[in-house]
C-alpha cells in the first residue's frame, strides 16, 4: 500500500463509470452522502471520466453538490455552472493522419466531437456492430452519424478518435500508430473491460490525460497534489491515481492494475468510493 502524505485532502476526484457507478449505471445513496459530506468539509469534488461532456453531465446533474466534470479523458472541464475552462482536443489534420494510418480497422473506430445533438459520435458507412457501432445504435442514436468518407468528415478538431471492440482485433492498433509518424502528436490512453471482451483505445491530443487535465484543475484551485485523492478503477485512470497524493483502485479494477501498490477499497457495487472518501478524506488518518 502507498505511504500517503499526511496533508488534508482538499480535492476529490472520481472516475464514473466502475467507480462511482454501480454496475446498474447509478450513483448509490452511500456515494451520494460521501461526497456531500466532502464537500461540507470544503472539499472540492470533481468527476473525472472517460465520457465525453454530453454523455456524463446526465450522472453528474444527479449529485446534489457542486461538481466539476473532466469529461473525455481530460480533454474538456466544465465548472459546476456549466463554463467550460479547459478545452483539448486533436488537431483535425493529426485525427486524419491517424485514420488514414489505420484504414484497415475503419470499421471499429469512431470520431467524437464536442458538438451539441447529432454528429457527435461520426462513424463510416459499414462499421460493424462488435465495434463502437453496437453501443452507440443502442444509447446514442441520435448523436449518431454514419458516412462514406469519414476522413472528409472531419473538418473541426475532434476531442479524440475512439477504437473499440474485441481486444484481439484492437490491441495491434496502438503498435501501428507508435510505428508511424502520427505518434509523436498523440496520446494513447486505453479501458479494458476483459470480462466483456472490449477493449477502447481513445487517441487524443498529445499531453492530454485525466491525470493532466486532473493537474490543471489542482493547479488553477491553488491546491498541490499532495492533497489530492483520487480514486479509479481502470487503464485510462492511471495518470490521475499517479497524479494524487493519494490514489485509490476499486475493489472491481482492471486486471494489472494492483501492481502499481495503490490502496484498495471495495467494489463499485459496494460502495467503493463512499468507503475511500470516509478513511481517507473525510478523516485525517485511519485506512480501510
Amino acid at each position: 500500500m502507498l505511504e500517503f502524505s499526511s496533508m488534508p485532502i482538499r480535492l476529490v476526484a472520481v472516475d464514473l463509470d466502475g467507480t462511482l457507478l454501480n454496475s446498474r449505471a447509478e450513483i448509490s445513496p452511500a456515494n451520494q452522502r460521501a461526497l456531500a459530506a466532502a464537500v461540507e468539509q470544503g472539499i472540492r469534488v470533481a468527476v473525472v471520466t472517460g465520457r465525453r461532456f454530453h454523455s456524463a453531465e446526465k450522472f453528474v446533474r444527479q449529485i446534489a453538490c457542486p461538481v466539476t466534470l473532466i469529461s473525455s479523458n481530460g480533454a474538456r472541464i466544465t465548472l459546476p455552472t456549466g463554463e467550460a475552462i479547459h478545452r483539448h482536443f486533436l488537431p483535425r489534420a493529426v485525427a486524419r493522419k491517424v485514420l488514414e494510418t489505420s484504414r484497415a480497422f475503419r470499421s471499429y473506430v469512431a470520431v467524437l466531437f464536442d458538438i451539441p445533438g447529432r454528429g457527435q459520435i461520426v462513424m463510416q458507412q459499414g462499421a460493424v456492430r462488435e465495434g463502437p457501432l453496437g453501443w452507440y445504435l443502442s444509447q446514442n442514436a441520435d448523436w449518431l452519424v454514419q458516412t462514406e468518407d469519414l476522413e472528409s468528415a472531419v473538418a473541426t478538431d475532434p476531442i479524440q478518435v475512439l477504437f473499440g471492440g474485441p481486444p484481439a482485433i484492437v490491441e495491434p492498433i496502438e503498435p501501428l500508430l507508435r510505428a508511424s509518424p502520427v505518434a509523436s502528436d498523440v496520446h494513447f490512453s486505453w479501458t479494458k473491460y476483459l470480462t466483456r471482451n472490449v477493449s477502447l483505445l481513445d487517441v487524443m491530443s498529445r499531453g492530454c490525460s485525466k491525470g493532466a487535465a486532473l493537474g490543471i484543475w489542482a493547479q488553477h484551485c491553488g491546491i498541490d497534489p499532495s492533497e489530492v485523492m483520487a480514486i479509479g478503477d481502470n487503464h485510462n485512470d492511471l495518470e490521475m491515481l499517479r497524479f494524487a497524493g493519494r490514489a485509490v483502485l476499486m475493489g472491481n479494477s482492471s486486471p494489472g492494475l494492483a501492481g502499481e501498490g495503490f490502496a484498495v477499497t471495495l467494489s463499485n457495487d459496494e460502495d467503493g468510493v463512499a468507503r475511500a472518501i470516509e478513511s481517507y478524506a473525510l478523516r485525517p488518518s485511519g485506512g480501510l
